[in-house]
């Protein structure tokens, strides 16, 4: 039995390796950073979301409404405030996503995430691509399944497909919840997107039932990690915060590594 069943975020697609292998070698990688020994699987669902017409980030200008609407919701949330309206801004997705970043000549690899993050979230939670979004939930469901874990971490776009996943099937139980860097509680581009949808009145979102405890870990400075405070909107036991490093600001291998996850693992 695993103890540990592991959900990647974006970027993590292997074109090279079948989905077994990158499985493999995703879990190898996460396990070396934890540094503790414990036995670990991935649930593998980046293959699920490839798009075989374009491959790579693409440009700003590539972007349909969709996704640009899916933007204009990451900016927002990252102002704290309507500042970016739909449609009024008309150097649109480019000077967006400099603005995210601080100016065109800056912050270029961040500009380069911005595009890969918002492309694999719409190839998940996007209105056209229905069975991408089954087929990589029904993955990670069947992965938790079949290892029956106490824990389950999850980063960034993997916390929204391992969230899905526990609630699709309601006889899946893991002692541990643990969401790094997640943009669950992102407004309009996630949070109103999520399958089963939350409450209408305005309450707490019930976590998964069969999640025992469930704590969230984020960087201050964490751009896909907002709203930062999941405990606003989620039935999540501890937010937590924690820096991981000004330049790893939602790398995975750096959170797993970090102070902040041991202590809510083994502490």
């Amino acid at each position: 039995m695993a103890r540990i069943v592991g959900v990647h975020g974006v970027r993590n697609y292997q074109e090279l390796l079948t989905p077994e292998m990158a499985a493999s070698a995703l879990a190898d990688n996460w396990s070396r950073a934890l540094g503790t020994g414990d036995d670990l699987v991935m649930a593998y669902y980046a293959h699920h979301l490839q798009d075989a017409v374009a491959q790579g980030p693409g440009t700003p200008e590539d972007l349909d409404e969709e996704a640009t609407e899916m933007l204009y919701a990451w900016a927002n949330a990252l102002a704290d405030e309507p500042k970016f309206k739909q449609g009024n801004l008309m150097r649109g997705p480019r000077y967006l996503i400099e603005r995210m970043t601080g100016n065109p000549f800056t912050g270029l690899v961040n500009q380069l995430f911005i595009l890969i993050f918002i492309r694999e979230v719409q190839l998940y939670l996007g209105k056209r691509h229905r069975q991408r979004r089954l087929n990589a939930r029904d993955e990670v469901a069947r992965t938790i399944r079949r290892h029956n874990p106490r824990v389950v971490i999850a980063h960034s776009l993997g916390s929204v497909v391992a969230y899905e996943a526990l609630w699709s099937d309601p006889a899946l139980e893991v002692d541990l919840l643990v969401t790094m860097g997640s943009p669950l509680a992102m407004p309009r581009a996630i949070y109103h997107r999520l399958e089963p949808a939350p409450p209408a009145n305005g309450t707490l979102t019930p976590r998964p039932p069969g999640v025992r405890r469930w704590v969230n870990l984020a960087d201050p400075g964490d751009v896909c990690a907002v709203p930062r405070w999941l405990k606003r909107f989620f039935a999540v036991d501890d937010d937590r915060e924690h820096s991981i490093g000004v330049l790893a600001f939602h790398d995975a291998l750096s959170y797993l590594a970090s102070e902040g996850l041991a202590e809510i693992l083994y502490s």
